[in-house]
């Protein structure tokens, strides 16, 4: 009898063997079949870097002299404001030295403090007023960067683009691909005004 439950024991034990061997087997070619079917549709993914692209697109270039032709008059007034109120002040203290007429004095000093209030309400008025035209202006320039990085993924068949990365090979960053992409951009874009 003991013999007996040492046969079935066995029997029992090789069935869980190869009940194993069969499992891992089926596991295999689950992953092989996988691997192929993966391999297939593989993944593309392309590196791009954006701060540079920011930086050196032509498109910023260009917003970056449309503001200045924009503000330069206004930061020139307030140059010229500037200048008026050192010799304002030059004149206040020869006045002062010289210790002619108080009531002038007084009608230039008043002067003085008024000047310098407005100079302040308008560069105040002035630094707002650019700080919001950059935003709008670096807004449309990071739309154009952004439109032109999709342009070049599709173009390219890449599936994914990162942004954020340490380190990439040249086979993958495509920033070189996407800035020629937005100078040939800005050229269309010039002529079709310029034919308007």
């Amino acid at each position: 009898m003991i013999r007996l439950k040492q046969q079935s024991d066995k029997i029992k034990g090789n069935k869980h063997t190869v009940l194993i061997a069969f499992s891992v087997f089926i596991n295999m070619l689950f992953i092989s079949l996988f691997s192929v079917a993966y391999a297939e549709d593989a993944v593309s993914v392309g590196v791009v870097n954006v701060t540079f692209l920011m930086e050196n697109a032509p498109q910023a270039e260009v917003a970056s002299s449309n503001l200045k032709d924009k503000f330069l008059p206004q930061e020139q007034k307030l140059a010229e404001d500037l200048e008026q109120i050192n010799g304002l002040e030059i004149g206040l203290k020869e006045l002062i030295v010289s210790k002619e007429n108080a009531d002038i004095r007084r009608q230039k000093e008043r002067e003085l403090r008024s000047r310098k209030r407005a100079r302040s309400r308008s560069l105040q008025d002035f630094r707002e007023e650019l700080r919001f035209a950059r935003d709008a202006a670096l807004d449309v320039v990071q739309k154009e960067v952004f439109s032109a990085i999709d342009e070049v993924r599709k173009e390219k068949n890449i599936d994914i683009i990162l942004q954020d990365y340490i380190s990439a090979s040249q086979r993958v960053d495509i920033t070189p691909v996407v800035l020629g992409f937005l100078k040939k951009k800005l050229e269309i874009d010039t002529k079709a005004k310029e034919s308007q």
